[in-house]
Parts: structure tokens; sequence; C-alpha cells
């Protein structure tokens, strides 16, 4: 069986859509011969082939159908918001494949699917599986229907005691960080009294590195106390042995909760603030100075509270995955 996946991501974007596909097609591997298709820049492409697939680049919504016509997969794979109802069309039309949706926030294009996936956005935090009786669209909504690496529910398994006392911070703001809310975020936290370990994880698109270093160069004796890791594999490990995770709201949020280390929660902009309203109230950049104070005070989403207890975080990813290629 042949997959193709759809997928793109960026500076401004993020990569987590990058990331999560990558992952998929790992979990599917010896089930199925995978490829990519995209329309992002060397950057992303790169960070797919070293994952061991191959890589088709498409400069519109339309070339990549025709890549798809003549790659001629069993299933397409898409993960992006923005799905367009043509788009979905021509490819069930035209490519004669099954179709699956991550994430598409875009309604009338989802009558196309076979299954749709919205594991975060648009889910209301709630899982719910269903079948739509006039379309045939398969749902999967809510968190429990989250892929995750393997090492995560590994770690998972171990168990972890929450510290009363946060002395290790591990700051993970995605692939882009396009607000920059890692210098922020280290600058206010080495402005404090407290000597936090700090850990920062920067993906593949970060580009902030001279604001970094300025910020560690003024705080000499704390630097020490900073280290940093760059497109890092063992995320699961690093935030497993973390006191506390700051995150911006996506999938490294729930990442968290899985391995049992609590979140404070930073937004990238006003769509991830609203798209998380009603799980968790986020911060925004201007409101980092709130931070000491909030760790002080326990103030952060809780692993062990019975509601994330309750969302089964990731715990639907073998169902899933057998959805997509059993059908």
């Amino acid at each position: 069986m042949k997959i193709a996946f759809v997928v793109d991501g960026g500076l401004e974007m993020g990569m987590g859509h990058v990331y999560r596909t990558v992952n998929l097609a790992r979990d599917l591997h010896g089930r199925a011969a995978s490829c990519f298709v995209t329309k992002s820049d060397d950057i992303v492409v790169k960070l797919i082939e070293g994952a061991g697939f191959s890589v088709f680049h498409a400069a519109s919504d339309d070339e990549i159908v025709e890549i798809l016509k003549s790659i001629e997969p069993g299933i397409v794979i898409i993960d992006r918001l923005d799905i367009g109802e043509k788009m979905a069309r021509d490819i069930k039309d035209g490519v004669k494949a099954r179709l699956v949706l991550f994430e598409n926030q875009f309604q009338p294009s989802n009558k196309y699917a076979d299954i749709v996936v919205n594991a975060i956005m648009g889910a209301g935090f709630n899982n719910k599986k269903y079948r739509d009786e006039q379309t045939g669209t398969l749902y999967f909504f809510g968190p429990k229907y989250l892929t995750f690496k393997d090492d995560f529910y590994q770690f998972k398994k171990k168990g972890k005691k929450l510290k009363r006392v946060i002395q290790k911070m591990l700051l993970i703001f995605g692939g882009s960080d396009p607000s920059n809310l890692t210098s922020a975020a280290l600058s206010e936290l080495l402005s404090h009294d407290t000597d936090f370990k700090i850990g920062i994880v920067l993906g593949v698109h970060f580009e902030y590195f001279k604001e970094l270093n300025r910020i560690l160069e003024k705080y000499p004796q704390k630097k020490k106390n900073v280290k940093i890791y760059k497109a890092a594999n063992n995320v699961a490990e690093l935030m497993y042995k973390a006191d506390l995770v700051m995150a911006s709201p996506g999938l490294s949020v729930f990442e968290s909760l899985c391995v049992g280390t609590p979140v404070i929660v930073v937004h990238q902009n006003l769509w991830q603030r609203d798209g998380f309203k009603g799980f968790v109230d986020t911060l925004d950049k201007k409101e980092i100075n709130r931070i000491e104070r909030m760790i002080k005070q326990g103030a952060y989403v809780d692993p062990q509270q019975n509601s994330i207890k309750n969302l089964e975080i990731g715990q639907g990813k073998a169902e899933l995955i057998e959805a997509i290629i059993g059908g």
C-alpha cells in the first residue's frame, strides 16, 4: 500500500503539522510505503528527507493534485488547516484514493473525506467518534486521537511524581516560534532570584539566535544553568525530566501532559488563544512577567487533574491507525 502525505510548515505557520505527519509515517512503516508532497521551503523538505521519506515539491494546490495523480497512492493524508473544497473534490475524483484530513477547519471540504481527524482545533476538547450518515465521513474528535512518537507513551508508562518546588524548566515554543516567546520567557526567568535550570528546545525554523545570545550574555552567572537543544529528537525525555514545561498551544502541550509534566501555555497569536479557550487560559507575550507568580501559586495545567486524565490523551492512536489503514 502507498500513502502520500500532503503537509506544509514554516516560520509563520509553525512545524507541528510536519512533525505529526512524519511521526505518523514512521508508525505506518512496514505496513505502507510513504512519501510526502509539500509547498514548503527547503528546510521542511530536508527535515522530511532526513526522516527517510521521499518528497515532491509543488508550487500550488493544483500541482499537488497532479503529483498525486502520477503517484497513484491508495491513501492521501492531508494535515493542513485550510483544505479547500476544490482540492478535496479533485483528489477524491481524480486520484481515487482514500482521503484523510487532519485538523482541517474549512468545513465544506470535509464531506469529500473518508476520515476527518480534529484532535485539537475544532474539537472542543471533547472526545467523540461518529460517522456522518449523509456523506459517510468518519470523524475522530478530541485529544484521545492525537498521535505521538512511541517514546512519549513509554515515558507515560513510567509514571511521574510531581515536584512541589519547581526547579527544572523546559521551554518549547514550536518549530519556528514566530513571536520569539523563547527569548521573552528566558529573559523573565533569568531576571528573578530563583536559579531555575532551564532547557530550551529550538526548532529548525527558529531564527532569533542573536536576541537569545544577548539575553544569555546579560546574565553570565546564570548562563551555566541554561542548556539549548536544537532540533532535539529526545523531546519526550526532556519533557519527562522537567518539573514544568512552557509551550505554545498545540501538540507540545499535550505531549507534556502525556508524559505527566505540568504546562504553562503561552499563545503565539489570537487564533491560538481563541482556539484553546474553554480548555486552558493562555498567556499573551506581554503577560510573561506573571510566570514566577504562577509557578509559586501552582497556576499551571496539572496532568493529574481528573479533567485532564479524562481526556485520554493520545490513547486512541492504534484505533485511528487501524481506521486509516483498514478502511
